[in-house]
């Protein structure tokens, strides 16, 4: 039996950076949204344009697996 050892790797850094990026986007969403009423439209923005990002890099894991 062969381990393909650096594509695990591969695979392993490239999931821990998109989880931890996943996560950090949709905390700095959850605050910015809590922060609306000091910052007003500016952190409302920020938590869109967050939480568009948190969707799409899901849809594009989803078109990743449904794709192969």
């Amino acid at each position: 039996m062969h381990v393909n050892w650096s594509g695990l790797g591969e695979v392993f850094v490239i999931a821990l950076v998109a989880g931890v990026g996943l996560v950090t986007l949709f905390s700095l969403a959850v605050v910015s949204y809590g922060r609306r009423a000091e910052g007003g439209t500016t952190a409302l923005a920020v938590a869109g344009v967050c939480l568009l990002a948190c969707a799409a890099i899901v849809g594009y894991g989803i078109y990743l697996v449904v794709a192969k």
